[in-house]
């Protein structure tokens, strides 16, 4: 059975594999602006971040890194002496520097081999001792100082260090605890690691008088250190590590205070809480989010900076587009004899295809007439051969220009001048734009729109796809609401009755064996089809009044202007897609939009 230790890790794995998704996406989204400056540095954030996470999933079976880290001269080799409970288990003098290489207090050997894959042999000393024996999960880590005559060789050293840890144990001296160059040094760590993986220490502390370290010095050093890391940090600890080794050898002129110290709180950390198995899991767990958080509050602050400026140039680039746009498209919509021919030819196409009975089957007849238009009368002509062959070729050319009226709006030559006026329109109101975007951060060539702006081709068939597919709706729609089953009962019924009438009267006189003269029969067709004509006829009147091509041609091109205004520009240029994937980038990553969690 997989014990419930097992199970956790499995959890946290997946976890943490989630982290590095998000931060694969946050790199993604940058990609898609590359103009926007600052999204460089981010995306650079995003791959170290991405290599950090990555090393803490690779060490995750492996002993938690607790390092010590201070400025020279804080006492992280006495403190290290101290918890180990060897007075020289790492060299501790008035010499700088004292710590020359890692120190790593490990209970075996091969716990010690990460550190020495990563950092080399000759720069990791391991040491143990009785106090060892416990350290079942963790290293404890004494690293070399980073501002003394040798930082040159120890900063890439103590860099590594921090990397590789799990928890940081922030040792400062007492007497100085504000050494602003170490703030400054451990600031872009402590912001990848949790609250509860930096441990700020203040060592020294019963050099101090005892009410003016409580009330004084320490309050001074938590805002001062908050501000500095930018987040807060909660407590400090005081103590004295000299105080706990077995010859202390104090200085006759620098004994002891007072008695108040905190390195048992400490202690109980080290060999308590941190050496856990739960909690190795939790640290790596804890960090990893930390590093997701990190990298998200990076590019949400460099977005913040901009923001309005971005909103404000945004919304100039879409309305913009949008009156651009619609200049353009009121250049499609051409009410010549062919586009409304061909409105007219396909509505009655759609009819033909609803409507049932005698009026349904003269609506299908006018669809085929208009087809071929007044052309088709000249082929049944008397007379000159010439005559017929004209009508022949006309009615072949009413045929070609109903099927080709529609389309003939997404032709290069019909959308040159819509063109010419899109161009025209974003020129003129860019360059105010695009000294918004560089100011913005976005790079100098945004303001070159010519290299921006769609070509012929995209917009023609943007611009012709929306007018098509909104034309086609709407005669779709007045078909069906023309071909209702009301209108076509009452369209349909008078007709409908005479024949039956006729039918009956017929029928009756057969079975009588009365047979009917030719007259009732000539009059009865004739009847049946001025009446039939009739109701088409008004059936025309009602499509003329209610669904003319002009209205149909009048709705489609507002329709067409809504979906413009309220979804989005036609053929938005690239530098406005950028700014909008900034924008759901800051908006993605921090209070601007819907947070991922």
């Amino acid at each position: 059975m997989i014990s419930r230790e097992k199970l956790v890790g499995i959890k946290a794995r997946g976890e943490i594999e989630g982290f590095e998704n998000e931060v694969r996406m946050l790199s993604a989204s940058i990609d898609a602006a590359p103009l926007w400056r600052p999204g460089v540095i981010l995306k650079k954030q995003c791959e170290e971040v991405l290599r950090l996470i990555c090393s803490l999933e690779e060490r995750f079976d492996r002993k938690l890194l607790v390092s010590i880290i201070g400025p020279c001269g804080s006492g992280k080799s006495t403190l290290l002496n101290a918890l180990a409970g060897v007075d020289n288990l790492s060299e501790a003098s008035y010499d700088r520097p004292t710590t020359r290489n890692l120190v790593v207090l490990s209970r075996e050997e091969a716990d010690a081999a990460l550190l020495i894959t990563h950092l080399g042999a000759e720069n990791v000393d391991i040491r143990s001792s009785h106090a060892a024996a416990a350290l079942e999960h963790i290293l404890l880590i004494d690293t070399p100082d980073t501002d003394s005559t040798a930082q040159d060789a120890h900063i890439p050293i103590v860099h590594k260090a921090i990397e590789l840890s799990d928890v940081l144990i922030c040792l400062f001296n007492a007497e100085n605890p504000k050494r602003k160059d170490y703030v400054d040094f451990l600031a872009p760590y402590v912001q990848r690691f949790d609250g509860e993986s930096l441990i700020c220490v203040a060592n020294r502390c019963d050099r101090l008088d005892e009410r003016d370290l409580k009330e004084v010095i320490l309050p001074e050093f938590l805002r001062y250190i908050g501000d500095a890391w930018e987040r807060p940090v909660e407590r400090v600890l005081c103590i004295s590590a000299r105080r706990h080794l077995h010859n202390p050898n104090w200085d006759p002129k620098a004994e002891p205070r007072h008695d108040f110290d905190e390195f048992d709180i400490l202690q109980e950390m080290v060999f308590g809480a941190f050496n856990k198995a739960g909690y190795v899991i939790d640290r790596r767990l804890e960090n990893a989010r930390s590093l997701r958080d990190y990298v998200k509050d990076e590019v949400r602050s460099e977005i913040e900076k901009d923001w309005e400026r971005l909103e404000d140039a945004r919304d100039r680039i879409t309305n913009t587009e949008k009156r651009a746009a619609k200049d353009a498209l009121a250049a499609l919509k051409v009410n010549d004899t062919r586009q409304l021919i061909g409105v007219n030819v396909l509505l009655y196409q759609k009819l033909a295809q609803r409507w049932l009975g005698p009026v349904g089957w003269l609506i299908a007849l006018w669809a085929r007439i208009l087809i071929f238009g007044t052309g088709i009368a000249a082929i049944f002509r008397l007379g000159n051969p010439i005559t017929q062959i004209t009508g022949m070729v006309s009615s072949l050319m009413h045929f070609k220009e109903s099927n080709a009226a529609i389309a003939e709006t997404g032709k290069p030559e019909k959308v040159d001048a819509a063109l010419r006026d899109y161009r025209f329109a974003i020129m003129r109101r860019w360059p105010d734009i695009g000294e918004s975007l560089v100011t913005s951060r976005f790079d100098p060539s945004v303001r070159n729109v010519e290299k921006l702006l769609p070509d012929s081709e995209t917009l023609n068939q943007e611009l012709s796809a929306l007018w098509k597919e909104s034309l086609d709706g709407e005669i779709e729609n007045v078909a069906r609401n023309l071909s209702g089953l009301i209108m076509q009962f009452l369209f349909n019924i008078p007709v409908i009755a005479i024949m039956g009438y006729t039918g009956w009267i017929t029928a009756k006189a057969f079975f009588a064996e009365n047979f009917l003269t030719s007259d009732f029969f000539l009059h009865a067709f004739l009847t049946i089809g001025i009446v039939l004509f009739l109701c088409f006829f008004i059936f025309q009147g009602c499509v003329r009044m209610f669904a003319g091509t002009e209205r149909i041609s009048g709705r489609a091109f507002e329709m067409v202007k809504s979906r413009i205004e309220g979804v989005q520009p036609v053929a938005m240029n690239p530098v406005g897609e950028q700014v909008d994937a900034v924008l759901r980038l800051g908006g993605a990553s921090g209070d601007h939009g819907a947070e991922i969690s």
